[in-house]
């Protein structure tokens, strides 16, 4: 039994990890749980409890923390973009909404963390 327990965390771990590389290399795209779902070949509703107990964060959670930490190599390495230009090539739909976000995870606007280089 323990086996077989093992085997289905695995198998449901290599399915979670597939859509995880998705969401990294379509970041600044919509990602909707029932695509993700797809990617994972589960029902919407099951990926979904699936990928809670195995991230210990929601979907929604999950795709907006690798945007904001996309977003933060983004505003120091590419300086030449403006923020709406991070915003946007990071799948946010404004530039209002991105820095609300980031505000609220960062503590700290994005113009300011681009003016003194570090968001601590």
């Amino acid at each position: 039994m323990a086996e077989l327990n093992n085997r289905l965390r695995n198998e449901y771990m290599t399915r979670i990890n597939r859509v995880i590389d998705f969401i990294e290399r379509n970041i600044d795209s919509e990602l909707s749980l029932e695509l993700l779902a797809e990617v994972a070949s589960f029902s919407k509703y099951h990926f979904h409890r699936i990928f809670c107990g195995l991230m210990n964060e929601t979907l929604n959670d999950f795709i907006k923390r690798v945007r904001l930490q996309t977003s933060v190599k983004k505003l120091f390495y590419n300086s030449e973009q403006s923020i709406t230009e991070v915003a946007l090539n990071c799948g946010f739909s404004s530039s209002a909404n991105f820095a609300r976000a980031f505000k609220d995870y960062y503590g700290i606007s994005p113009s300011a963390a681009r003016e003194c280089g570090s968001i601590e």
